[in-house]
């Protein structure tokens, strides 16, 4: 399948990050989003990803800027129309989705395969959302888009091989290296790490400290980061809305909260990005 024109629902860092990967792969690329501050920021996101990348040499001038002519900004669902590939990376709320992929199941073409880039709904039901399963695959990318190499492709159970085929190849194009993945909840990097965040926020219940855990798990697994350290920077409050939705949907043990996590986020303490989690960030 080739694929010219994106349309990626919404202009979050998800959504910046993977129009900025397609865009450098020479896809013609419009975010779609409801908020002019979420564009501010999306705009201002590209550019600090952009200058990243030609500081470190990933990038020319030339290039950033190509970059930059192929990404578009719309608050009008009529961007879908005429898209290939349209990509979801709205809010991780069933409801929200649920609006969402109605509405694109309606307005995109009929060609165009519509990928979700959710981290632990279940692909399948998300493809009855939108009206169009035999069209409709997940694609999980990893934050930060540009840099992270792996995408979890999850078809749904009425997803052809030929669009997960596409997908793949899709991914390839973009520079990653996608995984194939059953349609279970958490996929295969969540359901993991959610066990093992689990285990090591008992283990600090039972009077480890943060240091200790992480610095065992690095030397002893060969982990580059903690699951502690990694919860602080993905967000605490990502971290429990996972677990949460790998509780409810499996019922395992594994999964079950602590309620010091949501205490933790109710008091704002998030991680990196408030300044205090796990551990304690200066300025």
């Amino acid at each position: 399948m080739n694929v010219e024109r994106m349309t990626i629902i919404g202009a979050g860092t998800m959504g910046t990050g993977i129009a900025q990967v397609a865009a450098q792969a020479g896809i013609a690329v419009t975010l779609l989003d409801s908020s002019a501050e979420a564009f501010e920021r999306s705009r201002a996101l590209l550019g600090r990803s952009l200058q990243g990348g030609i500081d470190r040499e990933k990038l020319t001038e030339a290039q950033a800027a190509e970059v930059r002519e192929r990404i578009a900004w719309s608050h009008g669902w009529d961007a879908l129309a005429d898209a290939d590939w349209v990509i979801e990376a709205v809010f991780e709320d069933l409801e929200v989705k649920r609006e969402v992929l109605g509405r694109a199941g309606e307005i995109a073409a009929a060609a165009a395969v519509i990928a979700s880039n959710t981290s632990t709904l279940p692909i399948s039901a998300l493809a009855e959302m939108s009206g169009r399963p035999e069209r409709f695959i997940g694609m999980h990318f990893f934050n930060p888009a540009p840099a992270m190499k792996l995408v979890e492709v999850i078809p749904g159970d009425r997803t052809p091989p030929e669009v997960t085929e596409a997908a793949v190849a899709l991914c390839e194009r973009m520079g990653k290296e996608p995984k194939v993945s059953p349609d279970i909840p958490g996929f295969f990097v969540n359901r993991a790490f959610g066990a093992l965040l689990s285990a090591a926020i008992d283990i600090w219940l039972q009077g480890a400290d943060p240091e200790t855990i992480d610095g065992a798990m690095e030397l002893g697994l060969g982990h580059k980061m903690g699951p502690l350290a990694t919860a602080d920077l993905v967000g605490l409050d990502v971290c429990l809305a996972l677990l949460e939705s790998l509780h409810e949907q499996t019922g395992h043990a594994r999964f079950e909260v602590a309620p010091e996590l949501p205490a933790m986020v109710a008091a704002g303490k998030l991680g990196r990005k408030s300044g205090e989690g796990f551990y304690r960030y200066g300025e």
